[in-house]
């Protein structure tokens, strides 16, 4: 990443001055991979980092997952998850596990205390230690032994870049992205599975497809389909109580799905309109991607203004000080320019 990949996209002021400039890039595409509009270098590459995992998920829904196990809409939505630990999330990555015979000792991506704090705090108070199940990437996880499950691959070793799972993996995500695999740079993520580095512009035309698979083949357009379907019917299972991305999905059902990933990024898709959003920010913050998103919604002027001022009074209040004052804001910097 370079300086002139990004621009200015959300300011955070303190009194009269700016006191943080938080700069990013954002493409939107739609389904023939045209870039709509943009801000910064449509070219940047990132890593897609969580903002992947319904991709992820795509093989083992095409092998059929669904039918197979008997899999439910709050399943297949936890394993696209970012999820916060809490207690129903745990309870559907249990139950994936008992339907494809395995249990959470299958489950390598590293443990953590959950996200959601009331869960974190009761945990803390009876001294007990997060397991792997507790990640946030467990129902990702649990999507990829189903696919070893079906396809009859060994368990062990699951992770790695050269299992055939994570081959497949990389292939279908290069297929719905109009790339070469070996285009697509492979990183290490969190929980220790490949993650991909594309262009933030494809990362706008994988949730554009996500949204509306209407060029594939019937049997990937089913897949996408079912995918997109679950993470808007349960947005709380693929991610928690309080999170923007449930929050977003639940203010226009039907009408928007979307994706976190780590260090600043999100992809969003806008089934009624064939068009995917690609979004870094470029110093990884989480905060400053919910303005970004939010405010490219706004100018889109696709969904209800006033659903957007009210997930904006929610996640991009003004800023408060210990007292309760309101001592700053937020806000947008950027304009969206066509390409």
């Amino acid at each position: 990443m370079h300086s002139n990949d990004t621009v200015p996209l959300i300011e955070i002021t303190r009194g009269e001055i700016v006191e943080t400039i938080h700069r990013g890039a954002i493409a939107v595409v739609d389904t023939q991979g045209t870039i709509q509009y943009a801000a910064g270098n449509s070219e940047l590459t990132t890593y897609m980092r969580s903002a992947a995992k319904p991709f992820q998920l795509l093989l083992t829904i095409e092998a059929d997952a669904i039918e197979k196990f008997n899999l439910t809409q709050a399943e297949v939505s936890v394993m696209c998850a970012s999820h916060s630990g809490e207690d129903y999330h745990l309870e559907a990555v249990r139950s994936i596990l008992r339907k494809i015979g395995l249990t959470e000792d299958a489950l390598q991506c590293g443990p953590h205390l959950p996200g959601h704090t009331p869960t974190q705090r009761e945990m803390i108070k009876r001294d007990e230690d997060p397991i792997a199940i507790h990640s946030n990437c467990s129902g990702k996880h649990t999507g990829m032994l189903t696919l070893c499950q079906i396809k009859g691959f060994p368990i062990e070793g699951y992770l790695n870049p050269t299992h055939p799972v994570q081959q497949l993996i990389l292939q279908t995500i290069a297929e719905v992205a109009d790339m070469e695999s070996g285009e697509i740079g492979i990183g290490i993520d969190g929980c220790g599975v490949p993650t991909f580095a594309l262009p933030i512009e494809k990362i706008g035309l994988l949730f554009s497809r996500l949204g509306d698979p209407s060029l594939f083949s019937s049997k990937r357009q089913n897949a996408l389909n079912h995918i997109r379907e679950a993470m808007m019917a349960y947005p709380k299972y693929m991610s928690g109580s309080g999170r923007f991305c449930a929050a977003l999905m639940s203010e226009f059902p039907g009408r928007v799905v979307l994706k976190s990933g780590a260090a600043g990024v999100y992809g969003v898709g806008l089934p009624e309109h064939h068009l995917g959003i690609g979004l870094k920010i470029e110093n990884g913050l989480g905060e400053p991607r919910y303005a970004a998103v939010l405010a490219i919604l706004k100018q889109l002027e696709l969904l209800p203004k006033a659903g957007l001022d009210r997930l904006w009074k929610q996640f991009c209040p003004p800023v408060r000080n210990y007292r309760k004052q309101i001592v700053g804001e937020i806000r947008p910097t950027f304009k969206l320019l066509t390409d």
